[in-house]
């Protein structure tokens, strides 16, 4: 090695783009970087975007075609209150749909109308045979409520998807045969009391009216709890069944209570009327006694009909849904009783100061507690669930297409 050659090696040739800048330690507080992980889902409470404002022009625009057309937009005016309730029902962000088409609804109008004419005319021609007609009426209800559930999930949607029915007509006659038997024995009590010597109650009638009694106490939960059984183990969301556990005697159980509360509010009635006895007779015996009378019956009347309806319609919401089931997905609902009654008093109230025009607020105030009592609980992703039916679609509502009926049975 010579003098002018230096004792290390050259420093290697780079260039400026080469170099990187050591990294720069992280503040603190600083927030680590997200991760493109999926979202987990807590409970998802169902909401209710429509308003009275709105549904006020869609209620007066179809009663005023009602009237105009005797009746026969009455079809199509369903359609459009289903729609505008449906696509303000909100799930996760989506909404919900109803593709029920009118001209199908109009033939189970028809239908009914024409079953209601044939029974009034066979009332005038001969009276007995109106009793026969109306046995083929009843022995029809689990038909028409089957064909009714069908046309109902079919033309139901959410997110695109379709449900569907799967309950047959035979299904229905397994499930729902209380139904005609307890009507059946209704008519024929009915009829007995009628032919007996003249208004001259026996021993007899009064046997059958209590065994008519502990039949409408026996069969009525029962065959509510069947009801919905029918109708929600039969249904589909997509190719994914809906399962339904409750059971009887949980039914039997609100229903006692029910009738708890009907004995109650019948004897606070009797002691109300024991107590203004003589006012009531004061102002019947005034020119406008009778319109007194008349709104009294219906005002009592009414108002036994708010003390039991509210506490059935919550206690039985909240049992059906909480015993409803969707691939591991459950519902819950949060219902009251006092709530509902208040909502249903002021309604009330409401209603009649209005002369009506309150209506279409007060079915607003209704479906918007009751839609967002409910709450579902996923068990896992929802999108995942949705995407992995997104080709179940299929062809549900071509195969009722045709000759489906929209029986109006409120249930």
């Amino acid at each position: 090695m010579t003098a002018s050659e230096p004792d290390f090696e050259p420093l290697p040739e780079f260039e400026l783009d080469d170099y990187q800048a050591p990294p720069r330690p992280a503040p603190a507080d600083a927030t680590p970087p997200r991760r493109a992980e999926k979202k987990a889902l807590g409970p998802l409470t169902l909401k209710f975007t429509g308003t009275g404002e709105e549904y006020f022009r869609i209620w007066v625009v179809n009663l005023l075609l009602t009237i105009m057309t005797l009746g026969v937009y009455s079809a199509w005016a369903k359609v459009r209150r289903l729609q505008y309730f449906y696509r303000n029902t909100r799930l996760d962000d989506a909404t919900f749909d109803y593709h029920g088409k009118p001209k199908a609804i109009l033939k189970g109008r028809l239908l009914a109308l024409f079953l209601v004419v044939a029974y009034k005319v066979a009332f005038e021609i001969y009276p007995p045979a109106a009793g026969g007609v109306a046995l083929v009426l009843v022995a029809l209800v689990p038909w028409l409520l089957a064909r009714s559930f069908r046309f109902k999930m079919v033309n139901s949607s959410y997110r695109g998807l379709r449900f569907h029915f799967t309950g047959s007509a035979i299904d229905a006659y397994k499930m729902l045969s209380l139904f005609p038997v307890l009507a059946a024995f209704i008519v024929f009590f009915g009829w007995n009391v009628a032919v007996s010597g003249r208004g001259q109650i026996g021993m007899g009638t009064v046997v059958l009216g209590l065994a008519l009694l502990v039949l409408i106490v026996c069969t009525v939960p029962l065959g509510h709890y069947l009801l919905k059984r029918f109708q929600h183990n039969n249904a589909y969301f997509g190719q994914t069944p809906v399962f339904f556990d409750a059971r009887p005697a949980e039914f039997f159980k609100i229903y006692a209570k029910a009738v708890g509360f009907l004995m109650l509010g019948t004897v606070s009635a009797g002691i109300f009327a024991a107590l203004t006895h003589n006012a009531f007779e004061y102002v019947k015996a005034t020119m406008f006694g009778w319109f007194f009378t008349l709104l009294y019956g219906v005002g009592s009347a009414y108002a036994l009909y708010l003390f039991v309806t509210p506490f059935l319609q919550s206690r039985i919401q909240n049992l059906v849904w909480k015993h409803t089931e969707l691939a591991g997905h459950r519902f819950t609902s949060r219902v009251t009783a006092r709530r509902l009654l208040w909502i249903h008093s002021t309604n009330l109230l409401l209603v009649a100061l209005t002369l009506g025009l309150y209506k279409p607020f007060a079915q607003i105030r209704v479906m918007k507690y009751r839609v967002e009592s409910l709450t579902l609980v996923p068990d896992g992703s929802l999108e995942d669930f949705m995407c992995n039916h997104a080709g179940d679609n299929a062809s549900a509502l071509a195969q009722e297409t045709g000759d489906l009926f929209d029986i109006e049975i409120a249930l």
